[in-house]
């Protein structure tokens, strides 16, 4: 079973890397509004909510209802840096910038956090399901 400390310090390295996303956001937001204003500010809302799943799961402890919100919400923003870059690549007929290569360094980043947090998550959930099958077959 993954211990609380194992699941702090992977929260806390998924918290900076939401930070990064952010900031990669923020430094393509004026050519991602020129496609469409509401993407930066979509993704810097979701960037937000993955700042307080996260935080929220630090300072609640981990359950396995928490970890899959931060999970989905971290695939979210990698979904949107995937997305972010190929707007971004449109508008410059393909021509890659540092924004594009920030951008997709934060996507990656963000998809490799949510990869190690799963597989915590899924020892998590092993580890309840076994006791709790324990548990309910006492007799």
């Amino acid at each position: 079973m993954p211990s609380e400390k194992e699941f702090s310090e992977l929260l806390a390295k998924a918290d900076e890397k939401v930070s990064t996303f952010e900031a990669a956001v923020k430094s393509a937001k004026a050519r991602l509004d020129k496609v469409n204003a509401k993407y930066a500010a979509n993704y810097l809302d979701a960037a937000a909510t993955a700042h307080l799943l996260i935080s929220k799961t630090i300072k609640n402890g981990p359950t396995a209802y928490g970890l899959v919100g931060v999970l989905t919400t971290l695939d979210d923003l990698s979904l949107d840096a995937a997305n972010g870059n190929v707007f971004l690549l449109a508008g410059d007929q393909g021509q890659t910038t540092p924004e594009v290569f920030a951008l997709s360094a934060a996507g990656t980043s963000c998809n490799d956090i949510a990869e190690l947090i799963f597989h915590a998550t899924m020892r998590l959930i092993a580890a309840e399901e076994t006791a709790l099958n324990k548990l309910l077959h006492v007799r």
